[in-house]
Formats: structure tokens, sequence, C-alpha cells
């Protein structure tokens, strides 16, 4: 599975921040089958939503952290952050890169386990918050 690197998906969507958008999520719907066949994981549940999501973190960052809290599953990044990262080396807007880019494809792999699972972020890094905190909600 090849996907285009951070600076070719902003040269190619950059003046269309829909259709990055669409494109980011049929990326994320791809690895989420793809961790769903790594980790033989074939649930459509909240804790099969977090297993996936934590095999993405540990892909992407190294610190798995999405758990289910009652009806959600929560997923805080403190640490490292590598769309930031991105953004600063290749001069390209940290959030157009979390809601053109990283958003909607997390957004994609979480659906690709639940669909009609919703994202939502109560705190974001390029917003100038601490941490992103993803809350999952069925």
């Amino acid at each position: 599975m090849s996907f285009p690197s951070p600076k070719e998906f902003y040269e190619s969507f950059k003046n269309d921040s829909e259709a990055a958008k669409r494109a980011s999520y049929k990326i994320g719907q791809e690895l989420g089958q793809s961790f769903q066949q790594k980790l033989n994981a074939w649930g459509n549940d909240l804790e099969t939503v977090a297993k996936v999501l934590n095999e993405f973190q540990t892909t992407v960052q190294g610190n798995p952290n999405a758990k289910v809290e009652g009806n959600t599953v929560t997923m805080r990044c403190t640490g490292f952050c590598p769309i930031m990262r991105a953004a600063l080396t290749l001069n390209i807007p940290w959030s157009w890169l979390d809601t053109s880019f990283a958003w909607p494809m997390i957004q994609g792999i979480a659906s690709h386990v639940m669909p009609g699972i919703r994202l939502r972020l109560p705190s974001a890094k390029s917003r100038g918050d601490d941490s992103c905190i993803y809350v999952f909600e069925k």
C-alpha cells in the first residue's frame, strides 16, 4: 500500500480542501482495512476501533493510547506530532494538514471498522491546545 507524502498531498489538494478531505478519508479507510487484517480484528465495535487506532498510533508516533471510555473511544496525543513536524519542515499550514489530511484520515480508519462512528476533537494542538483529543462516538 502506497500513499502520498504530506507534501505530495498538499501540492495535489491545496486549492480544494473538500477534495482533500474525501481523498484522505478514503486513505484512512484503506489503512483501517489493512490494520484490521494485520491484527486479525474483525469486530465492528468500540474495542476493535480502539485496537485499530492503537495500531495506527504505533505506526505513526509509537505511543498507542486509544481506549474505550463508556460509549466512546478516546485517543489522546500529547507528545510528538508528525503532522506538526511535516508542517514545519515542509512549510505547509499546520491547520490545513490537520483539517484536510490527518483528521479525515483518522476518521476514515475508525469508520472502516464501525461505519457511522463520529469524530469530535475537543482539543487540538494546531488550535493552540496542549494535546489533541480525539473522541469517537457511536
